[in-house]
Formats: C-alpha cells, sequence, structure tokens
C-alpha cells in the first residue's frame, strides 16, 4: 500500500481578502524523497545560491528577509522554475475555498461550525476519497502557527475521526488518514514551503480577483485532484460560497 503526505497552508480573511482556503499538495512518499525535494533544492541552489533557504511566497514578492535584492529577472526565473516542477504532473493538489461573505448570508457567525472545522472536514473527505482511489493511506502535515492554533486543529482532526464526516464512516477514515504533524518554518520541510504557493492563487480564483504576477495559478488548476470523473471542483477545489 502506497502512502501519501498532504501539505497544507491557509490563506486568511482580511479586510480586502473575505475568504478562507485551506489547501495544498499530495505527494507520494517515495516521489516526495526521491524526485521532489532534490528538484526544489536545485531550483534554490539555481535561483538563490542556498538550498537552504526557506520558500515564503510573500517574502519572495516583497524582496524581504532571505530574499532581500532579489532582481525581477531573478523572480521570474524562480517563478518559472516552479512552474515547470508543477508541469511534471508528479504530485495534486486538494483544497477547500470559503466566501465568508456569502457564509456570512447563509448562518450568523454564533450559530455556525468553527471555519476550521468546516474547511477540514470537506478537506480529509476529498483526501479520503483519493487515498482510495490510489490504494494508499496519508499523513497530514501543517506549518506550526502557535501551541493553541496547533492544539485546536489537532483537536478537530481527531473529533472527525472519532464522529466520522458527512459522507464517510469513523472507521474508513481511520482506516486511510494516519497522523496529522506540525513543522516548525526552520525545519525546511519542503512539502510545507510548496504548500505555502497554493492557497492564495485560489483564493483569489474563486474571489475572481487579479492573480500576482507571475502567478502558478494555471499550473495548479492543471493538477487539481478530479476524483478520476473529471470533478475538479468537487474534489480538487471545493469552493463553499
Amino acid at each position: 500500500m502506497k502512502e501519501y503526505y498532504l501539505f497544507l497552508d491557509e490563506s486568511k480573511p482580511n479586510s480586502n481578502f473575505h475568504n478562507f482556503t485551506l489547501g495544498g499538495v499530495v505527494i507520494e512518499k517515495s516521489i516526495y524523497e526521491s524526485s521532489v525535494k532534490p528538484m526544489i533544492n536545485q531550483i534554490k541552489l539555481e535561483c538563490f545560491g542556498n538550498d537552504d533557504v526557506i520558500l515564503h511566497e510573500i517574502d519572495i514578492r516583497a524582496k524581504k528577509g532571505s530574499f532581500k535584492g532579489l532582481t525581477y529577472a531573478e523572480e521570474i526565473k524562480f517563478f518559472n522554475s516552479m512552474k515547470k516542477l508543477f508541469k511534471e504532473k508528479i504530485f495534486h493538489v486538494i483544497a477547500v475555498t470559503i466566501n465568508i461573505d456569502e457564509l456570512e448570508k447563509l448562518y450568523i457567525k454564533d450559530s455556525r461550525n468553527d471555519i476550521y472545522y468546516i474547511a477540514l472536514q470537506l478537506l480529509l473527505e476529498n483526501f479520503t476519497h483519493f487515498l482510495t482511489n490510489s490504494n494508499g493511506v496519508g499523513s497530514i502535515y501543517l506549518e506550526s502557527t502557535d501551541p493553541s492554533n496547533d492544539c485546536k486543529l489537532q483537536n478537530l482532526y481527531f473529533s472527525l475521526l472519532a464522529t466520522g464526516t458527512l459522507f464517510l464512516k469513523k472507521e474508513f477514515l481511520q482506516k486511510k488518514l494516519k497522523t496529522i504533524n506540525f513543522g516548525i518554518k526552520t525545519d525546511n520541510i519542503i512539502g510545507l514551503q510548496m504548500a505555502d504557493f497554493i492557497p492564495n492563487a485560489l483564493a483569489r480564483k474563486s474571489l475572481n480577483k487579479k492573480q500576482k504576477p507571475n502567478s502558478l495559478i494555471e499550473e495548479i488548476q492543471e493538477i487539481l485532484y478530479d476524483g478520476k470523473m473529471e470533478r475538479k471542483e468537487r474534489f480538487g477545489c471545493k469552493e463553499i460560497s
């Protein structure tokens, strides 16, 4: 039985961007170790001269931190390299994006479930669907933010495994889903760095917002999981609006 990783990141709502998106990349463990990690490290070396640098889209675009002094030409080279990697189609994207304005028209804030619970439930269903089609089991990785939020997400995860979701029984979830893990940024976890480029692009697409220059949205859309039935809108990026 194959083993898969789902590396996740999130895009939170703000005053100009009222959307919550949780999404990332699904990669088979053997492919992650033998191909994806070496390819990302090679991109780092070629574009930044250092494979210890931590990829963070906001910092790259703002030329901050480790990317201070980065030229626009070097930025384009990096994003073109990432696009080339995504076009290899050796991993998939799974995400949930929620339009907060539309959600609040339907359910008042005090009455509805936590936004993480809504998103995580749908995400786990679609990840489990993928694992079933791929004859695999999977583990989830997120970047650690703070102990309180990590604990909240961990509790939500195990709560869903204990009760099941709308469509899937708890016994089936427990059979396919293994651990949930929280990595810190300095751990240089390649999968989490890849996931960093997913939520914002999909959130902008969902809200019909203009994409950032050199966006990976076209490449992301090409590798959205389709449930093996050409339904990317259901299994790849589920929109709640």
